[in-house]
């Protein structure tokens, strides 16, 4: 396993961030990255996550879900027919998004443009607290921070977030890379950082 906080390039056109690496991951492993990862999470927080069918997005949001402290983690599923799901507890709540089911553009019925536009992503974070905004909304005063996931069919994700691509090198074997694009996400990234040196620690 090697794991670090480095520069990357986020991608054309944008300025390198810092990001971090783990690979030779069991499922055990991912789960307790997925954790550590949950206890630093703050309302507004913005995760975006990538990676094949099986690569276990769905798995680390569950993990993530436990480290955040929602009431019943095991109730996080991949909520492929709602699309968005809103798991709450003792702090920040939960808002957990799946875009599998959306296509592309040129794509008919729901999968496409229209259907993408009407899921108002950015609505479902005010929605939810996410940003201090909804004072009429219940849990508000504790927010919510949002994981989705097949997060490249967002078309405008906030500037400010966290990107984790998923792989499966082998049956039992994950790698992890997140990326941080803006300062908030940077903050979140050390802080994970910092929580699983604790764990390789300890």
């Amino acid at each position: 396993m090697s794991a670090g906080a480095t520069d990357s390039d986020a991608g054309a056109g944008e300025p390198a961030g810092p990001s971090l690496n783990f690979t030779d991951l069991d499922e055990e492993a991912l789960a307790l990255r997925g954790r550590a990862l949950g206890a630093c999470l703050r309302a507004g927080d913005v995760v975006l996550l990538h990676g094949p069918m099986g690569a276990g997005k769905t798995t680390l949001t569950r993990a993530i879900a436990v480290g955040l402290g929602v009431s019943h983690p095991s109730r996080v599923q991949s909520p492929t027919f709602t699309l968005c799901m809103v798991h709450r507890g003792q702090g920040p709540s939960l808002c957990h998004v799946d875009l599998f089911r959306l296509g592309g553009d040129g794509d008919e019925g729901f999968g496409g443009g229209a259907g993408f536009d009407s899921l108002d992503l950015e609505d479902m974070l005010v929605e939810a607290g996410a940003f201090g905004e909804a004072a009429e909304q219940p849990y508000a005063d504790r927010g919510a921070a949002m994981i989705v996931e097949w997060g490249s069919r967002w078309r405008s994700p906030p500037a400010d977030h966290l990107a984790i691509t998923l792989t499966r090198p082998s049956v039992d074997r994950r790698s992890l890379f997140a990326a941080a694009t803006g300062p908030r996400a940077a903050a979140l990234l050390c802080a994970w950082s910092a929580a699983c040196e604790a764990l390789s620690s300890s």
